[in-house]
């Protein structure tokens, strides 16, 4: 009697038929493995049979894999750095699909409005183009990712898309956007830091007011070597639950008069 086949990855299913071996009798094992969640490269799932037999060890079957994507990009990832507030960039892509068949590309859908996306054919080919795409860095200073998708026809699942990366930079520069604990066996960790700065050397910072909604968090400020400050946070004792909060300041620039940084204390339990 064979067990039902179980296998290392949920996106693995697999079934053995028929369950029951008479011996010298021989049964056929049918697996799928749903690929939606991979891109491209070396794929590699296991399938364990079992049977009920006193001693029995059992069948390892190993599929491997090379996933080549029908369609393909150079760049994968449009990397535009830092982009100060207000600017607008363009980035460019080849888009070709693998197989040799037209392109067939019918809608590209940005992530974000603040991004635009067009095609273009290349001449005396109908299996490749150019991806143009305009980001304006808007909504704040902030890291951005985001991406362009592209789909056939009416199809509502994307095809391939182009990831997008970059800094959106003001007149305050942060080294870190978002300050983080994880809690475990509510032992108290270390301070957390960051430090701010102008991102025009030739201009000074100031800072003041600054503060924190989360109680339990203590701010300093010190000089930072370089010029801007560092902001040390210090946990001077635990919350009850996981807490979420903010540190704040106020600034000289006029651009960004005040600058949030979300907080985050995650209490884990095990």
């Amino acid at each position: 009697m064979l067990r039902r086949p179980s296998t290392s990855c949920g996106c693995a299913v697999a079934s053995v038929t028929p369950e029951r071996l008479h011996p010298g009798e021989r049964a056929t094992l049918v697996f799928t493995i749903n690929l939606a969640g991979y891109q491209r490269g070396l794929m590699e799932k296991t399938i364990y049979i079992q049977a009920d037999h006193p001693g029995e060890t059992g069948v390892t079957l190993i599929a491997k894999a090379n996933l080549i994507p029908l369609y393909d990009m150079e760049p994968s990832q449009l990397s535009l750095g830092d982009l100060p507030l207000g600017a607008t960039t363009n980035a460019t892509a080849r888009l070709w699909r693998t197989d040799g068949k037209p392109l067939d590309i019918a809608r590209l859908l940005p992530s974000q409005p603040n991004i635009a996306a067009r095609l273009e054919p290349l001449p005396n080919s109908n299996t490749t183009a150019l991806v143009h795409v305009k980001v304006k860095s808007e909504g704040g200073a902030r890291w951005f990712y985001e991406r362009v998708g592209f789909h056939r026809n009416a199809e509502t699942q994307e095809v391939a898309a182009v990831g997008i990366y970059a800094r959106f930079v003001g007149d305050v520069v942060l080294s870190r956007e978002e300050i983080y604990w994880a809690i475990v066996n509510r032992a108290i960790p270390g301070n957390r830091t960051f430090r701010v700065k102008a991102s025009d050397p030739a201009r000074t910072l100031e800072i003041k007011n600054l503060a924190c909604t989360v109680p339990e968090v203590v701010l300093k400020s010190e000089p930072a070597s370089g010029g801007g400050y560092e902001i040390i946070l210090t946990l001077r004792r635990l919350p009850a639950e996981t807490t979420r909060g903010t540190v704040s300041f106020d600034t000289n620039m006029a651009s960004q008069p005040k600058v949030t940084v979300p907080i985050t204390i995650n209490m884990l339990r095990f």
